[in-house]
């Protein structure tokens, strides 16, 4: 799910901001449903079993897809696995035009490609005395740079360059040097169960000293700045996932007409004259402390406030060969299929069910963020709802399309995409079914309960999330409120068009958007009950007369 995040202050630039859906009286009397409440489960729902679901997702959170990045490998071989279940399945390609004839029908990829450009780190190595580093770094700014240093490592505790506390002399200089940093912990005790909310702002308000104490050691005459971490509690590391690059990290932001720029707006952009400033991991970081003969009593002391200065070698030899590459022609890529209804009247109309394939990718010291949960589980709910329509022994009388896309937690790109290139008529797409984050429990919904957006509190509530209660009560399953997530998943590409949609969620949990998101916690059972109701709410909308329609604020579900 995309990322919400608040404004720090510092280095970095931070432009993506999340509205959330006002909770207002209603303003409309209760609108009934008859037919929710009567309906008959469809046969074919009962396919669609945790073993499937599980299996996907196995798949798609596993380390060989390296957290899945939009534009990287593993989000490609995510694409291509969803591309082999689609075609497994009988469905019909929806995606590229791959001839462009005279005919009234064009051959088609499953694939639809879109603009996208990448910053990433190219053959680099750190050394220092001899102890080599290709991993464990973080890169700050997102210019193309080329750097080949020879220095000595010089250990300036804090990076203080003024003041009666100044880490260097008053006229010392830094030339032929490269400056090692430790970041200073937040002040305080820091609790050992933090939201992610939490981690962010605590991290940020370490990151943002980074940026000004790198450019005075720059204007001492630093060939470089390495910081380092004595340990990590506030998770700078994962914050670094999103305002640095690093080794198999690239940064990424869109190239296409209209497109949101997302969190690819949040790589600060440093002069050109800046000095290379990198971040290194605990590990990485205690190898250099350890190199430098650093104690670590000495340090803990200096931290406290009660010790000046820190013992250290002056003798390390260090290089530094650094590559930062820029790619503005990358592409990035949907999947999209369509199972064709069978009513001649109706068949032109179409149910969308859409889920992100992408996640974050891979965190400075080699860790994967799987993204079990987000989105591993609700893109293994859209293949498990792709197979359960291909086996049903009769066909809805709509069409049913299966959209896969990447760049969600970027800024929902994917899904603008195609909403803005699609594939099928807009105009007779008469509904969105949304599947993100479905596999866990926490503290927005119970193995019992979804979070849902648009709820009965919001303008946009309609018929097609009135009936899925209907559906969800003869499934064991209540709804909670997640309108707080109404502009934050690809549905909401689809709703700024008209189109009704239905968000189905577990919400955040203490694994969100953490290297801890893995498959081994994937509630099974939850992941099912709200795939049938996704595919129980489509086959609906797929098989009745009425297209669903805008109901308005409403007293309750």
């Amino acid at each position: 799910m995309l990322r919400q995040i608040l404004r720090p202050s510092g280095l970095c630039i931070l432009i993506l901001t999340t509205a959330i859906v006002a909770q207002q009286k209603s303003a409309a009397p209760v609108a009934k449903s008859a037919t929710s409440q009567a309906a008959t489960p469809p046969a074919a729902m009962a396919l669609i079993g945790s073993k499937e679901l599980l299996k996907h997702a196995t798949f798609l959170s596993s380390d060989a897809l390296q957290g899945r990045l939009t534009g990287s490998p593993g989000q490609a071989a995510a694409a291509e696995y969803i591309e082999a279940h689609f075609a497994k399945l009988g469905l019909e390609p929806l995606g590229d035009v791959l001839e462009d004839d005279d005919t009234s029908s064009q051959a088609r990829s499953f694939v639809q490609h879109y603009g996208i450009k990448r910053t990433f780190v190219k053959d680099s190595e750190l050394q220092f005395g001899e102890t080599k580093l290709k991993y464990g770094f973080a890169v700050l700014g997102g210019r193309e740079m080329k750097v080949a240093s020879k220095a000595k490592l010089q250990f300036v505790g804090v990076g203080r360059t003024r003041g009666g506390r100044s880490d260097l002399e008053e006229d010392e200089s830094l030339a032929g040097k490269i400056a090692v940093v430790v970041i200073k912990p937040p002040r305080g005790t820091i609790s050992a169960v933090m939201s992610i909310e939490q981690k962010m702002g605590m991290s940020f308000s370490v990151f943002g000293r980074l940026g000004g104490t790198a450019r005075n050691l720059g204007k001492r005459g630093a060939e470089a700045v390495l910081f380092v971490q004595t340990e990590d509690k506030v998770g700078l590391s994962d914050v670094l996932n999103y305002l640095a690059l690093s080794p198999g990290k690239a940064t990424v932001a869109p190239n296409f007409a209209g497109a949101d720029p997302g969190m690819g707006a949040m790589m600060a952009r440093p002069r050109k004259d800046a000095v290379p400033t990198l971040v290194l991991s605990v590990e990485a970081s205690n190898a250099v402390l350890g190199e430098l003969g650093v104690m670590p009593e000495q340090l803990t002391e200096y931290l406290a406030g009660d010790r000046d200065a820190v013992d250290s070698k002056k003798d390390v030899n260090a290089s530094l060969n650094l590559q930062i590459g820029h790619d503005g022609d990358a592409r990035a890529s949907n999947v999209v299929a369509v199972w064709r209804g069978s009513d001649p009247k109706l068949r032109d109309e179409a149910i969308i069910y859409s889920a992100h394939m992408d996640h974050v990718g891979v965190r400075m010291d080699g860790e994967v963020f799987n993204g079990a949960d987000d989105n591993a589980s609700g893109s293994a709910g859209l293949l498990a709802i792709a197979s359960a329509y291909a086996n049903a022994k009769e066909k809805p009388r709509r069409s049913i399309i299966f959209l896969s896309v990447s760049g969600e937690e970027l800024g929902l790109w994917g899904s603008q995409y195609y909403s803005d290139n699609s594939t099928w008529q807009l105009d007779k797409i008469v509904a969105n079914i949304n599947t993100d984050m479905i596999g866990r429990s926490g503290p927005e919904s119970g193995p019992d309960e979804v979070t849902v957006t648009p709820s009965y509190r919001h303008a946009k509530y309609s018929t097609i999330v009135r009936d899925s209660v209907g559906f969800a009560k003869q499934l064991g399953v209540s709804f909670t409120s997640g309108d707080k997530y109404y502009q934050r998943s690809d549905h909401y590409n689809f709703a700024k068009k008209g189109i009704p949609v239905v968000f189905f969620c577990s919400g955040e949990h203490e694994d969100y958007h953490q290297v801890t998101d893995t498959v081994d916690k994937l509630d099974g059972a939850k992941m099912e009950r709200i795939a049938r109701l996704a595919f129980w709410t489509g086959w609906h909308v797929a098989t009745v007369d009425p297209v669903p329609r805008g109901l308005g604020r409403q007293k309750q579900w």
